[in-house]
């Protein structure tokens, strides 16, 4: 006999367990790790795309800002990154080599999402939660009373998906020097914090333009330095001998670099605990190779204390192995950027031998008035002879993997010096 009860019992069971089966395919994974990025033009990127840009990592993903039918993306979406993150038309940004260094930095099961809010010459008013100055007249979608909202928008959508670790911010052409800036993107990124409960995540705010380049709002980096001081797990992004391609916009090579100078101090301050225990952890490595001059120095394990490599280590030659059986691998000496009096470079450590190297230590010298004033991704030690060890998050590097470190300092005028390296450089 037909029993509308009993049918009707079983259909709201049925209903019961899809919607949970649908609860449990959208909980948020904790591996797709996500970092919010806003401000004005230096943000949403100026400089052009060249084809190096356009190489895609799989591992990192933008989320569409815009409906932008040139790129086939649709707001809230989210889609492989590639350049221009931000917005429809624009330009090569920080956040390109800020995401693919950042993959390349975490385990490999780790997705890096990117939730673009830049807009061009907007002043910081407009990422103020009360909307003082409204749309500003300004390309964002038209539900949004302010750029506030929509970037709480897209927040809240990427929190569906994964877990917000960060937040980077370059904007201050359009407030040079006004005092209460520096109060008024504290309000905003206390607003965020809260709004979106993700406690004292890193804030890491870039530097303008240097007036060696002559930038219009060199002036204004004095608040930005300000900025520590004021928000707690704030950092300030050093933009140190990054050229510009006019007043307001770094280059296209500045961009990149700049990029990967916010990754790798986010690198260095986000908290790894959440990602998933089955996973093991990989080095950093560097997202894109660096034609400049180079040296060899050598490395080796700090668990093989009792082995010892030698070298003569000279430019564009590897060191030699150590006879026993420790972790050994090369490291290369890259100037990535030279002007003037100053200069920055990185050192690239790859493990070349078949076991893993837990814990590293480099040194090298100048031979001229060359001097390191500022180091990140390692802890340096001495001055002229220099030396640097890993960090806790980048002790170790398996077979074939790599991690890098980088510095800036000043120099004599003329081409940046490749150091030399003496003897034994690693115990």
């Amino acid at each position: 006999m037909f029993n509308k009860n009993n049918m009707l019992g079983k259909l709201l069971f049925s209903m019961l367990l899809t919607t949970a089966a649908n609860q449990v395919s959208a909980a948020p994974d904790p591996n797709f790790h996500i970092y919010l990025m806003f401000g004005q033009s230096n943000m949403e990127g100026a400089a052009p795309i060249e084809n190096q840009d356009r190489v895609t990592n799989p591992r990192v993903r933008v989320m569409a800002d815009l409906n932008c039918g040139n790129l086939g993306r649709t707001y809230g979406n989210w889609y492989v990154a590639s350049p221009p993150l931000n917005r429809c038309y624009s330009g090569l940004g920080p956040g390109d080599y800020f995401g693919k260094t950042m993959a390349d930095g975490m385990p490999s099961a780790v997705t890096i999402g990117l939730v673009p809010a830049a807009v061009s010459g907007t002043p910081i008013e407009l990422y103020q939660k009360s909307a003082p100055i409204g749309r500003n007249n300004q390309n964002i979608p038209t539900q949004f009373n302010g750029g506030y909202a929509w970037l709480l928008d897209m927040a809240k959508k990427a929190q569906q998906a994964g877990v917000i670790k960060g937040i980077i911010f370059h904007q201050g052409e359009s407030d040079t020097s006004d005092p209460n800036w520096k109060n008024q993107v504290k309000e905003i990124v206390t607003d965020l914090r809260r709004d979106l409960g993700i406690g004292d995540v890193p804030f890491l705010a870039g530097e303008l333009l240097y007036a060696d380049y002559g930038s219009c709002c060199h002036w204004h980096n004095a608040e930005v330095r300000k900025l520590p001081g004021l928000i707690n797990n704030a950092h300030v992004v050093s933009a140190m001998g990054l050229p510009g391609m006019d007043v307001y916009h770094f280059t296209t090579a500045s961009y990149r670099e700049l990029g990967r100078r916010y990754a790798q101090i986010m690198l260095d301050k986000i908290d790894r605990n959440s990602v998933v225990s089955s996973i093991s952890s990989s080095s950093a490595r560097s997202s894109s190779s660096r034609s400049s001059i180079s040296s060899s120095i050598s490395v080796s394990s700090r668990a093989s204390s009792n082995a010892t490599t030698s070298s003569n280590a000279t430019t564009s030659r590897s060191a030699s192995s150590s006879s026993r059986a420790a972790s050994t691998g090369k490291c290369v000496y890259t100037v990535t950027n030279d002007w003037g009096s100053g200069f920055t470079a990185s050192i690239k450590i790859t493990n070349t031998s078949a076991t893993t190297i837990n814990g590293w230590s480099v040194n090298w010298s100048y031979t001229n008035a060359t001097r390191v004033t500022n180091l990140w991704n390692g802890v340096v030690t001495g001055s002229n002879p220099y030396t640097t060890a890993h960090m806790d998050w980048n002790k170790t590097i398996q077979p074939g993997q790599s991690v890098e470190f980088g510095f800036q300092g000043t120099k004599p005028n003329g081409a940046a010096a490749v150091p030399t390296v003496p003897g034994t450089v690693c115990n």
